[in-house]
Formats: C-alpha cells, sequence, structure tokens
C-alpha cells in the first residue's frame, strides 16, 4: 500500500482571487496543482490538510485571520488526487457551525473523507474511527488539533483536540479491530519555528508510546525534520514527519513558501509471525510560484519536464528553498 502525505492547503485571498473564472463565475483551484497532480494519484491514499473552511456564500469569502473557501477550491483538490482531508486545524471554526458543516459537506460530495471535525455527535460517532482496509492491510487514521484560536465550537459540532486519554483510548480501539497500522496526524507546534518544540515531543512521544506506528504533524508552516527508526523494544519500524510545511498558501514569510510530500509503502510479511514493514520512505520537495500559486516539483522543474521557466530571481527563490530543504534531517530524497 503507498500512501502520500503533504502539509497545509491553505487559501488567501489572492488565491481565492487567482481561482475565479470571469467568463464561468466559479473558482476552481486546480491550475495550482497542474504539476504535481500526476504525482498525487500515483499512491493508494492521499492526504493533505484542508486549513480553511469552506463556504457557499461568496460574501463570506475571506483569508487570513479567519479562513473561508469557494466550494471550488476543494474542486481542485478532488481532481489532483487528493483522497482524505484533515479537518481538525485552529482554522476549522473560523466560520461557526456553517463552516464546519459546509466543509464536511462539500468535501464528501466531492468523494472525499474528511476527518477530524464532526456536524454532531451521531455523525462523530459513525465516523470517528477511520479503519480502512487496502489490499489486506488495515490502517487507522486519527486527526487532532491543539486549539481553534479560542472560537468555541458550538452548537454541537464537534473538532477532535489533542487529549492524552482520547490518542490512548484511539490507538486500544484500532489495534482491537485489526488495525496493522496506526497513523495520528497532528496539528500542533510553533508557527514558523525549523525545529520541534517541546509541545510537539510531548505529543509525539506519547503517540509513539501508547502504540502507533506513524504520527505526520503540520501547523508550522516550514518543514521540520523526519525521523525513521526501529522501535528498541518492538523491533518495529517508526516514521514521524514532525511538519511536512506548506504544500499551497499565499505566505511569503522565509521558508513558507514550500514544503515536502512525503510519500511511503505499508507492508505486511507473513511468517511465524505477522512482520510490519514501512518501506520506501521519500520526499519529494515543492514550491509555490508567488505569481499564480502553481506549486512546482523542484527536481521536475529542474529537469526541465514542464514548459515553464521562472524569472531568474524565482529561480533563484526556489533553488535556495530546496537548499534549505536538504539540510534538515530526513528530507531530501529516498531514505529507506
Amino acid at each position: 500500500m503507498r500512501i502520500q502525505f503533504v502539509g497545509d492547503l491553505m487559501c488567501h485571498s489572492s488565491q481565492i482571487s487567482s481561482y475565479f473564472d470571469s467568463k464561468t463565475k466559479t473558482y476552481n483551484s486546480f491550475k495550482s496543482f497542474e504539476y504535481v497532480s500526476e504525482i498525487l494519484q500515483n499512491a493508494n491514499l492521499t492526504l493533505g490538510n484542508l486549513e480553511t473552511t469552506i463556504s457557499d456564500n461568496p460574501s463570506e469569502f475571506s483569508g487570513y485571520p479567519r479562513f473561508a473557501s469557494p466550494v471550488g477550491y476543494v474542486h481542485g483538490l478532488k481532481k489532483a488526487g487528493f483522497n482524505i482531508l484533515s479537518t481538525a486545524n485552529n482554522h476549522s471554526a473560523d466560520t461557526g457551525p456553517k463552516g464546519i458543516d459546509t466543509t464536511i459537506r462539500a468535501v464528501s460530495e466531492n468523494g472525499m473523507i474528511p476527518i477530524g471535525s464532526y456536524a454532531s455527535y451521531e455523525d462523530y460517532q459513525n465516523r470517528k474511527d477511520f479503519i480502512q482496509d487496502i489490499n489486506g492491510i488495515k490502517i487507522a487514521i486519527y486527526n487532532y488539533t491543539y486549539s481553534t484560536n479560542g472560537i468555541p465550537v458550538r452548537e454541537g459540532r464537534i473538532v477532535r483536540l489533542l487529549n492524552e486519554d482520547q490518542i490512548k483510548n484511539d490507538i486500544d480501539f484500532a489495534k482491537a479491530n485489526g488495525a496493522h497500522f496506526i497513523i495520528l496526524w497532528y496539528h500542533y507546534g510553533t508557527e514558523y519555528s525549523e525545529k520541534p518544540d517541546q509541545s510537539q515531543t510531548k505529543w509525539v512521544n506519547l503517540g509513539i508510546n501508547s502504540g502507533a506506528d506513524i504520527i505526520i504533524g503540520g501547523h508550522p508552516h516550514v518543514v521540520q525534520k523526519l525521523d525513521f527508526y526501529k522501535d528498541q523494544n518492538s523491533n518495529e519500524q517508526r516514521l514521524v514527519a514532525y511538519s511536512l510545511g506548506n504544500f499551497l498558501s499565499a505566505q511569503n514569510r522565509k521558508f513558507t513558501d514550500g514544503g515536502v510530500i512525503l510519500s511511503f509503502t505499508l507492508t505486511l510479511e507473513l511468517g511465524k509471525e505477522l512482520v510490519k514493514k514501512i518501506e520506501k520512505v521519500q520526499t519529494k520537495s515543492v514550491w509555490v510560484d508567488p505569481r499564480n500559486y502553481m506549486i512546482i516539483p523542484i527536481q521536475n522543474y529542474k529537469q526541465r519536464e514542464f514548459p515553464i521557466q521562472l524569472p531568474k530571481h524565482l529561480e533563484k527563490r526556489m533553488f535556495e528553498y530546496e537548499s534549505y530543504l536538504i539540510k534538515i534531517p530526513g528530507i531530501g530524497g529516498s531514505l529507506f
């Protein structure tokens, strides 16, 4: 089973404007993904953090600090190849109960699966444990956020928050229901910090010690280190990506204008005992063209696989970003 994760999928005001088609009076974000869609579609599951709410009312569309994006933003994500979107992050409650509902509905109606926010307690009970069997391998994925920016989650809606007991209970439930691999998807940490902070270390250690196999992080908006190792107690492999950075945004602060695609293969080997393996762990660096918000796979650009040529100053900026990424532990190519 091949799985891919990307970082934060943001939608600032300038992006919303760029996605508008004056002829059809509609919005579509797919142009941002034109050069990465083939990559995103080359996996059993492709996942990304939807860091905006979705609205069907143009008067509500907005970027920072309270995000509300057109449904056309989700159309582009579906066409690009995404299967699962995390909806538990610090912007989940930006547009209140209606925004939570519309986001869940828009993602679901476009054939993708939302994880982390819920329209009601009944919805929560039905969807809270995402366990899926693909080619005989059962995976469980749980999504949590550190907060909703102090905005109350009202009227029976639920956004999953980081909670020690909840995480342990979720892992126990997944194991009891036959999950071979357990993935925790955290929204946490300090924005723009190039290294994990104490809270990230705390939640990662909790997850790993409780039995998670893989932990994926987001929120800092910059790429942080990746750890891949063998657990000394269980002798099983563990994968931790502290932050995958921004996959798509209009941020231009240093090192926020790109991120990585993390991919890996999950396998089971049958013998006297079932052996779980995380293999072919790879990262692919991407950078966002600030002129049109097109995501550019840097290595593919260098190999002249696309009919584009960046202006010299932007090309220089992109290559400087790549040089920065390569220095981050675990980032930059194939690990195992």
